[in-house]
Order: C-alpha cells, then structure tokens, then sequence
C-alpha cells in the first residue's frame, strides 16, 4: 500500500536543488556514466551518420537491381538484334541464289544471241564471199578476154605492119 503524498511547490524546489547539488556524487556511486554536450553532439552525429548510410545502402541496392534490370533488358535486346541480323542474312542469302539464278539466265540468254548472231554473221560473210567470188570471176573472164582482145590487136598490127612493110617495098 503505497500512500502518495503531496509536496508543495517550495518541498519540490527544494528536492530539486538538493539532486542538482549532489548529481555528481550520485552519478559516481552508481554505474552511470555522465556524457558532456560534446560527447552528445558526438553521439548524435554517429547516429545521423549511420542513418545516412543505411539509407545509402538502401539506394545502392535499389540502384544495383535498376542496373541489373537494365542489363536484363539489354541482353533481350541484343538478342532482338542478333535475330534480325540473322533473319537479313537469310533474306540477303535467299537474294543472292535469286540473283545467281537470273544471272544464269542471262548468260544462257546471251550465249544463245551471241551464237545466233554468229551464225548470222557466217551466213552473211559466206553470200558476201560468193558475190566476190562471182565478181572476180567476172573480172578474171573481162580481164582474159581483154588479154585475148590485146594479142589479137597486136598480131593482127603487127602483120599488117609486115604486110605493109612487104608490099611498100
């Protein structure tokens, strides 16, 4: 049973002042340790310190997964890349047997025009080849018949020179 008792305002400043007198007397037989403003400041300061790196820490994980998540995202899409270089490489593949295929055609094309045109080119040079051949024939007959022509003329000059060198005298 505990009886309270009231004390008056002068009892009570009265208590007050006689714990302040003897605080450090009652501070030295018992175990506490009596902190200066200093080592509070101190202590305070540590207090905030940790704090702040705690929130720190917190910001750098936060921050790490940002990062992960972003390489995560980067890694898809260089695979997004590496897929849409493989699909041009099949496009330009598949383009090129198409383009190696036209161009057999056209050689093909070209080796059939080119043989044409050769045997074109024959079938003319040959006609040419007769119409000269006919023409030197021509030619050789006229220049023979003209030889023919001279050496008659010749012979019949010459004996009617002879002739007339016979009978003149």
């Amino acid at each position: 049973m505990s009886v309270a008792m009231e004390f008056t305002k002068e009892q009570l400043e009265q208590i007050g002042s006689y714990i302040e007198s003897n605080f450090d007397r009652f501070g030295a037989k018992s175990n506490v340790v009596q902190l200066r403003p200093y080592d509070i400041q101190l202590i305070e300061r540590m207090t905030r310190i940790e704090e702040e790196l705690k929130t720190q820490r917190e910001l750098f994980l936060k921050q790490n997964e940002t990062m992960q998540f972003g390489f995560n995202q980067m890694d898809k899409r260089f695979e997004q890349i590496d897929k849409r270089f493989e699909l041009m490489d099949k496009r330009f593949e598949s383009m090129q047997k198409q383009m190696d295929v036209r161009f057999d055609i056209m050689q093909k094309n070209m080796d059939k025009r080119f043989e044409s045109t050769q045997k074109q080119m024959d079938v003319r040079f040959e006609m040419m080849q007769k119409n000269m051949d006919s023409r030197f024939d021509d030619v050789n007959k006229k220049f023979s018949m003209m030889m023919w022509m001279t050496s008659a003329g010749f012979t019949v000059i010459a004996t009617v020179i002879t002739l007339l060198t016979i009978f003149a005298r």
